[in-house]
């Protein structure tokens, strides 16, 4: 194991609730009200990608990116002191640091989201870099990210591991050729983690040892 990839809401910091308010509160400004089934669709693929679909699917006019930057600055303000590293976390990252394994987030928000979070949450100086969703071409469940995060590192997708905990997330990393560890949300609607090498409850139950073993 040379890299490990982390995802952000829901994994590193408890921000879906507010990230799931602060689209709400754009997209009604649209009109929109998303129904239960693209509420589940959301997690973890790009904003704009949600968007879009929503968009088209009522037949509306709507720059896609006019949203996500509506959001982005909806969401600065609500996260605004409250954010705050998940319960496992930097002790994990202490002992990957510790053992020279490189680690990076993957995600699929757009790269000012990310900074606002990995900032409010004082998690930004702990990562090599970041790959968001305006990185890639293809967000998630497109593997895209995940090999771009390995070829950004100079190692083999079977050198890393990733944990995330969106069925998108752990369908990319798989298909990327990487272990997948699952961390289940009670904000991810039941998604379904099944194909992911291991499933936890919490990072707590996570350590250096646990990811050599995958």
């Amino acid at each position: 194991m040379k890299a490990v990839l982390f995802d952000l809401d829901g994994v590193l910091v408890d921000t879906e609730d507010i990230s799931t308010k602060a689209s709400n509160k754009v997209l009604a400004e649209y009109g929109i009200v998303q129904t239960p089934d693209e509420k589940k669709k959301v997690f973890g693929r790009r904003t704009v990608d949600n968007y879009r679909d929503a968009i088209e699917s009522r037949g509306l006019d709507i720059d896609p990116h006019i949203l996500v930057e509506k959001k982005n600055k909806v969401f600065a303000k609500m996260i605004k002191g409250n954010a705050e590293p998940m319960a496992g976390v930097m002790n994990l990252l202490d002992q990957l640091r510790a053992a020279k394994v490189n680690v990076a987030v993957v995600s699929s928000s757009p790269l000012e989201r990310v900074n606002t979070t990995l900032d409010e949450s004082g998690l930004m100086l702990e990562f090599d870099f970041v790959v968001s969703g305006d990185c890639c071409a293809r967000g998630k469940p497109n593997p895209e990210p995940f090999l771009m995060a390995a070829e950004k590192f100079g190692v083999m997708p079977g050198e890393c591991v990733v944990i995330e905990d969106a069925q998108a997330g752990i369908e990319a990393g798989k298909a990327a050729g990487m272990k997948v560890v699952a961390v289940r949300s009670p904000n991810t609607h039941s998604q379904n983690l099944s194909n992911a090498d291991k499933i936890v409850d919490s990072l707590e139950e996570v350590d250096l040892d646990f990811l050599k073993r995958l």
